[in-house]
């Protein structure tokens, strides 16, 4: 049985995992560790959309989990959506309180809004690192796992919870996210082609994943299989 601290009006970046795994505090509250959530904010793409006579819902997955499903209520009065929000393959930002509905977690929307730079999908999970330091005195990776130390040579987790194992020192985050992924598909005797590694990547830009490759072959950290664009990683 938790006692938490309410949350005060702020808002608390997340990530999906962290609202999925919550603490049950009541019917519709919730917690991490032992923090009360009032309003929280997520940065993921949008995989679906349904409307419906009062509300829509979204399907949001920022990959660290299942997707998140995201209620917006209609305004019955214009019979519109109270914001505007991007279609599917488009990443949004997401402010709101957690809530369960019909058995299932959701995201109440107060505000949904279009992510025209994709820095903001960095800049999101860096606040959520710092949010959750601040409050808990610990250092955590997306998916509120503690890591034992925020230096190089970093673990990573996977949403199932199994470690991805360490990361080699002296990598950026953005040549670690590339790693990861050329991990995770390193049990195919191919690997993984460049197409399916843009796909797991896609808040990634073509160059910066390119680069990141040719960091990495030339680090000996992945290498090609059945021909230029399928990779390996060299330990996983």
């Amino acid at each position: 049985m938790i006692s938490p601290q309410r949350g005060r009006l702020e808002i608390l970046p997340c990530t999906v995992s962290q609202l999925l795994t919550a603490s049950t505090v009541s019917n519709d509250s919730f917690a991490i560790r032992d923090w009360e959530l009032n309003q929280v904010s997520v940065v993921g793409v949008v995989r679906g959309y349904a409307p419906f006579s009062t509300n829509v819902q979204y399907s949001v997955d920022d990959m660290t989990g299942p997707p998140l499903n995201v209620q917006e209520w209609v305004n019955t009065e214009v019979c519109t959506p109270m914001t505007f929000a991007s279609p599917p393959g488009k990443y949004v930002k997401v402010i709101g309180s957690l809530r369960n509905y019909e058995g299932q977690r959701s995201l109440l929307a107060m505000t949904i809004r279009h992510i025209k730079d994709l820095n903001e999908i960095t800049s999101h999970m860096l606040e959520v690192v710092q949010a959750h330091m601040q409050r808990f005195g610990k250092m955590f990776d997306v998916n509120m796992n503690t890591t034992a130390s925020p230096l190089p040579g970093r673990a990573l987790s996977r949403p199932d919870g199994h470690s991805e194992g360490i990361l080699p020192h002296g990598l950026s985050s953005m040549q670690g996210e590339v790693l990861q992924v050329i991990r995770r598909f390193s049990v195919r005797t191919d690997g993984i082609g460049f197409d399916n590694l843009k796909t797991e990547l896609g808040y990634l830009s073509m160059k910066d994943i390119r680069t990141s490759l040719t960091f990495l072959t030339n680090k000996g950290h992945v290498f090609s299989t059945i021909d230029d664009n399928h990779f390996k990683s060299t330990e996983h």
